[in-house]
């Protein structure tokens, strides 16, 4: 599948945007300051590759305001959705509102440079209150922080995303023991893997990571039906230059080698996922 002849209804499930400040300026206490990346300008990009669907996750920056998100998906007919941030104080009037302006998830953040919770039994109750709108929560941290949270959360019915391919570090051997207990909770029918940040999980390394294909075709066989696929656009708080979206898309198509896997990740998984 070659970014020019993407079959119709291809999905980009992980962009942020920001800006323009004029319309969605920073709070003063922004996580951190991006260069401006509006929506226009992904969508020059899809377009540029043939995407025609994508998911819009709220950027850290923004905390829990909402606004740019729900103004690009309203604009976008239908064919973007979002992932918001919420804390204990969201209400559910805020939640069904947010719900109706395209959002189909929350995202907890993991990571030790970015905001949020990191209680488990807070984020669970959080995790609990959005179920009942059919919502997924996607979940961003490494390995060793993440492995404890999925299993504190073995009954927990909400679906969870694993954000970024739980951020590993494809320079260097990977830790067999938490591979596979990863791939044991991705054998669970409510789990699902995001096969993105290759580039992150490459240290930087340009592309086209050829040597990075079998350990991110071990995590896709974990979980075909429930894989789905991000361009990570605009990059934020990356080592190494930009990379290419063309060469991200591309590497994806690479890692599902059958027409069947790529209709799988690219497009009907998340097509389900987004509903």
């Amino acid at each position: 599948m070659s970014t020019s002849s993407n079959p119709s209804g291809v999905w980009d499930c992980h962009t942020h945007i920001y800006g323009p400040w004029e319309q969605f300026p920073l709070p003063a206490n922004a996580a951190y300051t991006p260069a401006p990346a509006p929506f226009s300008d992904l969508l020059t990009m899809h377009r540029k590759l043939g995407i025609s669907h994508g998911v819009l996750v709220q950027a850290a920056p923004y905390g829990t305001d909402h606004s740019a998100i729900l103004a690009a998906i309203a604009g976008s007919q239908g064919h973007y959705r979002g992932v918001g941030i919420i804390d204990e104080s969201t209400t559910d009037a805020q939640l069904q509102m947010m719900h109706d302006g395209g959002l189909r998830g929350i995202r907890f953040n993991l990571m030790g440079h970015l905001p949020g919770a990191r209680d488990p039994e807070k984020l669970r109750r959080l995790a609990e209150r959005v179920a009942s709108f059919g919502w997924h929560v996607l979940v961003h941290g490494e390995l060793p922080t993440l492995i404890p949270f999925l299993q504190a959360w073995k009954n927990l019915q909400t679906p969870l995303v694993i954000d970024h391919m739980a951020r590993p570090d494809l320079t260097q051997p990977i830790d067999a023991f938490l591979m596979a207990e990863l791939r044991s909770e991705l054998s669970q029918g409510n789990r699902w893997i995001k096969l993105s940040g290759i580039d992150r999980a490459m240290q930087g390394a340009p592309g086209p990571w050829p040597q990075a294909l079998d350990d991110v075709r071990s995590l896709l066989e974990s979980a075909p039906e429930r894989a789905i696929w991000g361009s990570d656009w605009p990059h934020p708080n990356i080592k190494g230059p930009v990379p290419n979206d063309a060469q991200l898309l591309n590497f994806i198509t690479q890692v599902c080698d059958s027409p069947a896997l790529q209709q799988a990740v690219l497009i009907d998984n998340p097509a389900r996922l987004y509903t």
